[in-house]
């Protein structure tokens, strides 16, 4: 257990270090972060129950092979429900919360709170597949949900010190909208029965990278504590 446990947080730990390093002009309290990856870990058995029931449910309605099925299954019922739950832990903990003081703040608190859903996750798949799936995940679905919160935060960030409401709920609503459409893309690659659709999720990685490190290029620029 101790070996499942190592596999599958060392991808989170080092995910982590990175985005918080990049934290350069105003450190986040510890104390906020390590709420955050807690309430990311509580909301994962959650996520996984509501998934469940809704994929049993959709399965007496459409055939398991049919692309319906495929699109209702991973960009509602896994995509939805997973980012959604993720932007409450964000909106409930850290969005008002006085840390919260620069734009770059609402990449690392989302990253943060989708590791920590991550984690849990990862050690449950790795517990039941062992070390190749443990490499893959931690090459391609451990940083998918950093990237996925990275757009999340992005747009999070944009909204909080955005002092038009309106342009303020429109960023809100990309905060969620966003990672929702690259999740679900990212597991109907996967999904499919396809080699060649699946290594998408090669290229797409690459492009939410590219995406992710830019956003924190723009939102550090933004920066009030910048010198």
């Amino acid at each position: 257990m101790l070996a499942v446990i190592i596999m599958a947080t060392a991808p989170v730990w080092a995910l982590l270090t990175f985005f918080y390093v990049r934290d350069r002009y105003d450190k986040e309290p510890r104390t906020l972060l390590v709420q955050l990856f807690l309430q990311g870990m509580l909301i994962t058995p959650v996520a996984a129950l509501v998934s469940l029931f809704g994929i049993r449910l959709l399965s007496t309605f459409l055939p398991v092979d049919s692309w319906l099925y495929l699109l209702v299954e991973n960009f509602i019922l896994v995509a939805l429900v997973e980012e959604y739950l993720k932007f409450q832990v964000i909106w409930r903990r850290a969005y008002f919360h006085p840390a919260f003081n620069e734009p770059y703040d609402g990449m690392i608190y989302s990253i943060t709170a989708s590791l920590g859903f991550a984690t849990i996750e990862n050690v449950l798949y790795i517990a039941q597949g062992g070390p190749q799936v443990a490499l893959l995940r931690g090459v391609l679905s451990v940083p998918g949900h950093a990237l996925f919160a990275a757009a999340m935060g992005y747009f999070v960030g944009k909204a909080k010190f955005t002092y038009n409401g309106a342009k303020a709920a429109r960023y809100l609503n990309q905060a969620l909208i966003i990672p929702v459409l690259l999740h679900g893309v990212y597991d109907l690659l996967l999904s499919t029965k396809h080699t060649v659709l699946a290594m998408g999720v090669v290229p797409l990685s690459i492009g939410m990278w590219i995406m992710a490190l830019r956003q924190i290029r723009l939102a550090e620029q933004r920066s009030p504590f910048r010198p």
